[in-house]
């Protein structure tokens, strides 16, 4: 055990002020999503609220997809690097990613065919799914340069910022929303965010390409590399997000719409989690990792990093329970209120994230992608596999507890693997 006192004494407005201005940023973007969620239940209704979970479900795996998980190659190359070698990595990713873009304009017919995404949509579907994957891949070099409060600005415009003036249109003008201007707006908060993260590199003359030129080699060496991490990508996000998919495929719609309002609620500290501490201590692990730093300056990161995690998970969790029946009864929608039990199932995954967040970024550190892989493949699998066999019999609740056993299942596997690696080479929390 930590020396809580110790770390106490450590905190101050100059330590801390970072991470307050990311959650700040971050729970800005969180609090708008869930207003609109808020929105569309009462004043929409909860199948329309299935709908638009089914497209940004979507949406989110086409980012994983066509973005490739370069970022987890590039970087590698990035962090402590100078501007120039910076330059021309990011050169060669925006070539790589371009390509992407073309795949997805070639295959997203088929979405519309597997009923996926419908065909009055499509349009905003492919300019969404563009704009969110070069603004997130701005949000992440920004965080590898240790930029996190700018990149988490720029994350606030895109995942929420656009929502607050949605929201104004019936209040003061009296217009009806519709599901048209709820993908007008999110379009126009992606491109919107991507816009000021290309201004952001460009003062940090991280976009001079005047003698950058294409470098296969390492597009290629990059796409070797990054592809286990795709696959470890779309692993997670299918325990994340295949549910929905089964879900509206035995239930229907309407029962999409009741898991996403309770999952939408019970994410907020697994997302706080990831947006507001992930992001700022993934660089600093990587660099006392990479550059091979004392042993002590490697225990303090991951000490900070693994309580910081755990609190936040407690406090958020505490929250949600508190605020949980207010809201109810504000919605008040009968097929909500019958399902409160599926919430406080739902927040049991959450300390286990906090664990698990932790124990996969030491991992990603140490270059241990193999044991990520295989954990996040067997989680998958099992995860999909628990979904179409309880989701028939235990309806909602079966597919909570599909996901809290596949989030279990990954958090014993990498324990072991981290606590194995820690024994041979003599280190440790």
């Amino acid at each position: 055990m930590p020396n809580i006192a110790n770390f106490l004494k450590g905190i101050s407005f100059e330590n801390v002020k970072g991470t307050l201005f990311n959650f700040g940023f971050r729970a800005g973007g969180i609090f708008a999503k869930f207003l609109l969620v808020v929105y569309i239940s009462k004043e929409m209704s909860l199948e329309a609220l299935g709908l638009y979970n089914i497209v940004a479900v979507t949406v989110a795996w086409s980012v994983y997809v066509i973005g490739f998980e370069f970022y987890a190659y590039s970087l590698r190359h990035i962090v402590g690097e100078s501007p120039d070698v910076i330059s021309r990595h990011v050169f060669n990713q925006m070539a790589f990613h371009i390509t992407g873009f073309s795949f997805l304009l070639v295959l997203s017919p088929f979405l519309v065919v597997l009923d996926f995404v419908p065909l009055v949509v499509l349009h905003y579907f492919i300019l969404i799914t563009i704009f969110d994957q070069m603004s997130q891949e701005c949000f992440r070099i920004l965080i590898a340069l240790e930029r996190s409060q700018f990149a988490n600005f720029i994350y606030l415009i895109k995942s929420g910022l656009w929502v607050y003036p949605l929201l104004l249109l019936p209040l003061v003008f009296g217009i009806d929303i519709h599901i048209h201007l709820i993908l007008g707006s999110w379009l126009a908060g992606t491109v919107l965010s991507f816009l000021f993260g290309m201004w952001k590199l460009w003062t940090l003359r991280l976009l001079r390409f005047r003698s950058v030129r294409l470098d296969w080699p390492w597009i290629k060496q990059g796409i070797i590399v990054a592809f286990p991490f795709l696959i470890i990508s779309i692993a997670q996000i299918t325990m994340d997000f295949a549910d929905r998919y089964l879900i509206d495929y035995f239930l229907g719609k309407t029962a999409v719409g009741i898991y996403s309002f309770y999952y939408g609620i019970a994410s907020v500290p697994t997302t706080l989690i990831t947006s507001v501490l992930v992001a700022q201590y993934y660089p600093r692990v990587i660099n006392v990792y990479k550059f091979d730093r004392p042993e002590a300056e490697k225990r303090d990161v991951i000490k900070r990093f693994l309580w910081q995690c755990i609190g936040l998970a407690i406090i958020t969790s505490v929250a949600a329970l508190a605020l949980i029946n207010l809201l109810l009864d504000y919605v008040n929608r009968k097929e909500l209120l019958d399902q409160i039990s599926l919430f406080y199932l739902m927040l049991l995954q959450v300390i286990m994230f906090a664990v698990q967040v932790v124990v996969q970024t030491i991992l990603y550190a140490k270059h241990f992608d193999r044991a990520l892989l295989y954990s996040a493949l067997t989680g998958a699998v099992a995860n999909v596999v628990l979904n179409i066999l309880l989701i028939p019999v235990l309806g909602l609740y079966g597919a909570t507890l599909s996901t809290i056993v596949a989030m279990l299942l990954i958090l014993t596997i990498r324990t072991i693997v981290y606590y194995t690696q820690k024994k041979t080479d003599h280190e440790g929390i």
